[in-house]
């Protein structure tokens, strides 16, 4: 047995002994514990909850879920209320259990479900009661066990113990946090961990993932059976695992060989090839989660996408790869955590931390990346979900971990341009111009194609950060579908633009959306900044009454930072004022010490905002 601790300044939470007394405001997680017992084949969990309810506005964390997959044996075991007094006032019956699928974010396990229940009781303070049994006979974890239920509810107290057999092996690793107990028994080990006073974690800009906060335990059997034996010993036994249950799925039915080579006929450049095939998945087929035999590991064959023009992430990508192997190009399916805030890779412990997959294809010295669950991005586009991250290409001959490409400031630069046309009333029009590319684009893409034409249309209008304005027209452009970057423009009417001042008039730029930082005094967790931001804006006045007023202008700013710099620039000339600003924030993580002078750079930018008004006064 290997047992691995691990130390992060991404652990926020602290220990106290707090009463569990009533009276307490809100819910509160009073005991949580978990009993797991392993053996080759066969996993059991144990799971008692109790819970308090303080007030009616906390009743919601009544409504129990409890997860589980197909395949595994769930049993409830013990459900009920008790009031202040500590005297059971209800328990719940076997009919009021409703079990029904479970659709995640994540789409690399699909067979999910949720056994529900509701145990609500109307006088106040109560408290819930509840347990129940898992068994599994195919499992990639032992445990990957956090001590709360809730991450926004307080946990008094949080157990786990774990008993194995003496040979079988696993990998461990867990914080200092947890009180850490072992003891060999006559046939078995019996490994425990305690926590008490786990206190809510709040969800921070540009921070970490609320989870990786939540001081927890991992435990990874080193050889699984899971539909075939396999081994986390290695990222490259784990690949083999997944390459011999994807074997003999990436052929395609004859009818679809004679659609390949119709669309290839003549074609030679590969990279062609490869995006004439991506595009017909794009168009023929759709992203749908299905319900997948062995665990939802094992993706469906790519004749099943033929036959149904549908499949999830897995299926698709078999399916890809299937049209590519067709035309002689190699391909590697590859498994990815997709979120634009993913969880820390831990790529010296090898074990199942994916969500997703994608399809990665080696080319003359590059590597192009496709992403088959997107009718609407570009070809060869890994935006703000799949960037820059541990992956694990899977192939015959061996497989191995590799990087996604990062977004860099290009990638990811939007360029606005905003022209008034204003009378003296401050009454007139505003035409926008931008040029989108990273997750404003990926944003308006989706949109675009998800959206009626009416929801577009509330969502732009509401985006738009313009005061007294009313839209008068829009539209969207891509001048080629495999090119990352849209074109909105869009046409206003404005009023209430210009203050009056005595006899003055004041234009104020409209100003930067900047996040709303938490103060250095009260931030909890370190700085991550996923990827890179990049935003020009240029804004021109028309004012034909310019010349009966002379303009003052704010000075330029320059403000640098090791996290990134800001620019404003005026100019004034024949009825003409013009302001250029330009914002970019670097990629990177930071330790929460350094968190104080981030803070004060986009401080600094906003109070530079702040004093941006262009004062027009009387000739």
């Amino acid at each position: 047995m290997l047992i691995q601790k691990q130390y992060s300044i991404t652990i926020f939470l602290f220990l106290a002994l707090v009463s569990a007394a009533f009276g307490q405001p809100g819910n509160e997680v009073i005991e949580y514990n978990t009993f797991i017992k392993a053996a080759p084949g066969k996993l059991t969990v144990e799971t008692s909850c109790l819970i308090q309810v303080n007030n009616k506005q906390s009743d919601w964390i009544t409504a129990i879920e409890i997860p589980y997959r197909a395949g595994d044996k769930l049993d409830v075991l013990e459900a009920t209320v008790l009031d202040r007094n500590g005297k059971v006032v209800r328990s719940l019956k076997k009919k009021e259990i409703v079990s029904r699928s479970f659709i995640s974010q994540g789409t690399f396990f699909e067979d999910s479900y949720v056994s529900e229940f509701d145990l609500k009781w109307h006088e106040y303070p109560y408290r819930v009661k509840y347990s129940y049994r898992k068994v599994m006979d195919q499992f990639l974890h032992v445990a990957s066990w956090y001590p709360v239920l809730y991450t926004n509810v307080p946990t008094r107290k949080a157990s786990l113990e774990v008993q194995l057999p003496l040979d079988y092996k696993v990998n461990i690793r867990f914080p200092d946090a947890f009180t850490y107990k072992a003891d060999t028994l006559e046939n078995s080990c019996a490994l425990s961990w305690q926590i008490l006073g786990v206190e809510p974690v709040a969800s921070e800009v540009f921070a970490p993932p609320v989870q990786e906060g939540i001081p927890h335990v991992k435990i990874v059997p080193e050889e699984f059976n899971y539909e075939l034996k396999g081994s986390f010993k290695s990222w490259a036994s784990y690949g083999d695992w997944l390459n011999r249950i994807n074997t003999g799925l990436d052929v395609l039915p004859q009818s679809e060989q004679f659609v390949v080579e119709r669309l290839t006929r003549g074609i030679t450049d590969k990279r062609e090839l490869i995006k004439i095939l991506y595009h017909h998945l794009q168009d023929h087929t759709r992203y749908i989660n299905v319900s997948i035999d062995a665990g939802g590991l094992k993706p469906y064959p790519a004749s099943y996408v033929c036959t149904n023009k549908y499949g999830d992430c897995k299926a698709l990508t078999i399916y890809m790869k299937a049209l590519l192997k067709q035309v002689g190009i190699e391909s590697f399916y590859t498994i990815i955590h997709a979120d634009a805030n993913p969880v820390q890779f831990e790529p010296e412990f090898p074990s199942h931390q994916f969500n997703h997959v994608v399809l990665c294809v080696p080319l003359d010295g590059d590597t192009l990346w496709l992403e088959n669950t997107t009718s609407h991005l570009p070809y060869n586009y890994l935006g703000t979900f799949t960037q820059n991250r541990y992956a694990l290409a899977v192939g015959n001959s061996g497989s191995k971990l590799v990087k996604t490409p990062s977004l860099s400031l290009e990638d990811v630069l939007e360029n606005t341009t905003y022209t008034y046309a204003l009378n003296q009333e401050g009454e007139g029009t505003l035409n926008i111009l931008a040029n989108l590319r990273g997750e404003a684009f990926e944003n308006l893409r989706y949109l675009q194609h998800e959206y009626s034409e009416k929801d577009q249309q509330r969502a732009i209008s509401e985006s738009i950060n313009v005061t007294y304005a009313e839209m008068l027209s829009w539209q969207i452009n891509q001048e080629d579908r495999d090119l990352p970057l849209l074109q909105l423009q869009m046409a206003l009417k404005v009023n209430s633009q210009l203050r009056r001042l005595g006899n003055s008039l004041v234009l104020s730029p409209n100003a930067l959306k900047l996040p709303r930082l938490e103060s250095a005094g009260s931030r909890t967790a370190p700085l991550r900044i996923n990827y890179p931001v990049n935003k020009q804006d240029s804004i021109t006045y028309l004012l034909p009454f310019a010349n009966q007023y002379k303009t003052k202008l704010p000075l330029d700013v320059a403000i640098e930072s090791k996290f990134g710099r800001y620019r404003e620039q005026y100019q004034e000339a024949d009825g003409r004022i013009s302001v250029k600003r330009s914002f970019q924030l670097f990629a990177g993580n930071y330790p929460i010490e350094e968190y104080p002078h981030f803070y004060d750079f986009i401080e600094s930018v906003k109070e530079s905002q702040k004093k941006s008004a262009i004062v027009l006064n009387p000739n």
